[in-house]
């Protein structure tokens, strides 16, 4: 029996799903699961990559059991080509996200620590940066800075009230001499998803300053980081993401001036913790001190015996109940994630499950970043 036309379109408006039904389902599902119903169509395509789709799938992972994200950089064999694998484990589970391969035969391709925000990482190094979404696998380059000259540092973080991810650049123009005190900056803002014509916007800064290293921090759209200013004094500095507007914080501590280059800034309990590995097992944590009339910082230290953990330890981060997250710098077959909370002096290990047959068991020297309180993104970049 033939099907008219019309008869056709009544039975497909029939069975089609209704879009309050099609969102219910598409947000309890992975993240790399709704990519793939991009394909589905038009519509489909509309309501995943909306932003209201999107603010509540992350809304719901952030409020699903507290995940961590796991990153092994190394290279694969025996062409050496660099990669990054991503895992997402929690206290029961592990799981593998994505890999994320290097576009180019470059050394430097991967070098420097992983940044993550919201859902995204900041890979590479200088002008060589990716930004890649570990949950779904997708990876884009980043264009190339409107400069001669070498990128310096580049922070990378997320604005939560206009939405919007930004990596701010910095590159070093050295006079003549090529001495520091005659050297400045250029800096160089670009909007994750902005126009190709608008990639990078120059900004100005009114404070001279020089960003110390790699290690900072982004809590509540505003970056956090060390710079020495023009009197060699070194002052925690911010970045508003949301006015693109910078501003001295505090100095730092006396007892904070033989940091070196092996420090991490934390968000501490909604607030900015310089952390640092001073010898052997002991760590420093300086936690500013918000509530003071003058900001200052709360030193704390504790000792961590990481010979029990066949690894040598370094702070990642901290739990929203306050313990310190502790990882090892090195992928080793025994990789173990330990929690320590300074009230009790108590200790919580997890064991990141490392299955399958993925090259960085292979590899040598494979570095580790654990990232806490990771939510699955579906931003397509």
């Amino acid at each position: 029996m033939m099907i008219t036309c019309s008869k056709k379109k009544k039975l497909k408006l029939k069975n089609r799903i209704p879009q309050d039904l099609v969102r219910e389902i598409l947000e309890r599902l992975p993240a790399k699961s709704v990519a793939r119903f991009l394909l589905v169509s038009k519509s489909w395509a509309n309501l995943i990559t909306g932003r209201d789709f999107i603010r509540s799938f992350e809304t719901r992972s952030c409020s699903s059991q507290p995940r961590f994200l796991v990153c092994f950089i190394g290279r694969t064999k025996p062409s050496k080509r660099q990669y990054c694998y991503f895992l997402s484990s929690s206290s029961s589970s592990t799981t593998f996200l994505s890999r994320v391969k290097c576009p180019r035969e470059d050394p430097e391709c991967f070098s420097g620590d992983p940044h993550y925000a919201n859902g995204l990482i900041r890979l590479g190094y200088g002008e060589k940066k990716l930004i890649c979404n570990p949950s779904t696998g997708q990876s884009i380059t980043l264009p190339r800075v409107k400069s001669m000259k070498t990128v310096s540092k580049s922070l990378f973080g997320y604005d939560p009230v206009n939405e919007e991810y930004k990596i701010l650049c910095m590159t070093k123009i050295l006079r003549p001499n090529g001495i520091n005190p005659h050297s400045r900056y250029e800096y160089q803002v670009h909007t994750l998803g902005a126009d190709e014509q608008s990639s990078w916007r120059t900004i100005e800064c009114g404070i001279p300053h020089l960003f110390c290293c790699n290690a900072y921090v982004c809590i509540d759209g505003v970056v956090y980081f060390v710079a020495k200013i023009a009197s060699a004094d070194l002052f925690l500095m911010k970045f508003d993401l949301r006015y693109e507007k910078w501003d001295l914080v505090t100095g730092l501590s006396p007892d904070m001036s033989h940091l070196g280059d092996d420090f991490t800034l934390i968000n501490y309990e909604g607030k900015v913790a310089v952390t640092t590995n001073t010898s052997g097992d002991t760590f420093n944590v300086w936690v500013i001190d918000q509530a003071a009339r003058e900001r200052g910082w709360l030193k704390k230290n504790f000792s961590i015996e990481s010979w029990k953990f066949l690894s040598k330890l370094r702070i990642s981060g901290s739990t929203h109940t306050g313990e310190f997250v502790l990882a090892p710098r090195y992928y080793s077959h025994d990789f173990n994630v330990i929690l320590y909370d300074p009230n009790t002096n108590g200790l919580r290990k997890i064991k990141v499950d490392v299955t399958g047959g993925n090259e960085f068991k292979h590899g040598r020297r494979t570095r580790a970043m654990v990232f806490w309180d990771y939510a699955e993104s579906i931003r397509l970049l």
